[in-house]
């Protein structure tokens, strides 16, 4: 396919050698003019008459016989030189299109690299969330040794441990308000721990629009991500998102009033 793509597009390649056809037809024209030329001199003026004519009279015939000849070779010329700066044109823009997705890849891979300590970093403020509310100082659910114990399984590649456990931990609270709101914003260290996700996952989210021309990246992260989902939830805890993420529906949570020292809020666009 790529063969046949190539003969389209280069045909000289294909045949051997190639002449324009502008090229063409002016031999051909250049070829009768002398022609004919030569048959006037020859037949009407003769070669001995033309031989005796004085110079000026010599030099005013040729001028006549080849003025035609290089004003076409001259329009040839511009024809082909306009062909040539076309076909530059072509070049220079086919360029500039594979340094723009040269561009774009090298951002990508940036943002690949940038997204996976955005997300150790996603899952340290997860995990510290997670035992302040399951932990000695909330329901202790969890003990010191066990939260040490899990947050060793995370660095082996896990990121995400404690944000699906937070995840789990919320649903039970997917009827009850109340209760979600005093998981996220119950305490002040709550509070800060959930507006700092939500502020760093912005602007992740922020940095995967920006290259992200097809939006593919930015709808994976935001609604097949596991950070995407707790970011959600915090929203809808907060009263920035309208839809429930854990029920699907639309209702927000009764709110009370944030602890002092909250971020601003972080409206999902």
């Amino acid at each position: 396919m790529n063969d046949n793509l190539n003969e389209r597009e280069h045909p000289e390649e294909r045949h051997g050698f190639h002449v324009d056809w502008r090229v063409a037809f002016g031999l051909i024209v250049t070829l009768i003019w002398i022609s004919a030329g030569l048959f006037y001199l020859l037949s009407i003026v003769g070669a001995g008459n033309f031989v005796y004519l004085p110079t000026a009279d010599i030099g005013s015939f040729l001028e006549g016989a080849f003025a035609p000849l290089a004003f076409l070779w001259l329009v040839i010329g511009h024809f082909m030189q306009q062909k040539e700066i076309t076909a530059n044109t072509k070049a220079i823009n086919i360029q500039e299109r594979s340094a723009r997705r040269l561009e774009v890849h090298s951002a990508r891979d940036s943002y690949f690299k940038l997204l996976n300590l955005v997300q150790d970093q996603l899952g340290n403020i997860a995990a510290f969330h997670y035992v302040s509310v399951c932990g000695p100082t909330g329901i202790g659910e969890i003990t010191a040794e066990e939260f040490t114990e899990q947050r060793t399984h995370m660095s082996t590649g896990d990121s995400a441990w404690f944000i699906r456990k937070l995840i789990s931990y919320s649903v039970n609270f997917r009827n009850d308000p109340e209760g979600l709101h005093e998981v996220f914003y119950g305490t002040d260290i709550r509070s800060r721990h959930s507006n700092n996700f939500a502020r760093t996952f912005r602007k992740l989210l922020d940095a995967a629009e920006a290259v992200d021309t097809d939006e593919m990246v930015t709808d994976a992260l935001l609604q097949g991500s596991a950070s995407g989902l707790l970011y959600r939830i915090i929203l809808n805890v907060r009263g920035d998102l309208e839809m429930n993420p854990i029920t699907g529906f639309n209702a927000t949570p009764t709110q009370v009033n944030a602890p002092t020292g909250t971020a601003p809020q972080d409206s999902q666009t």
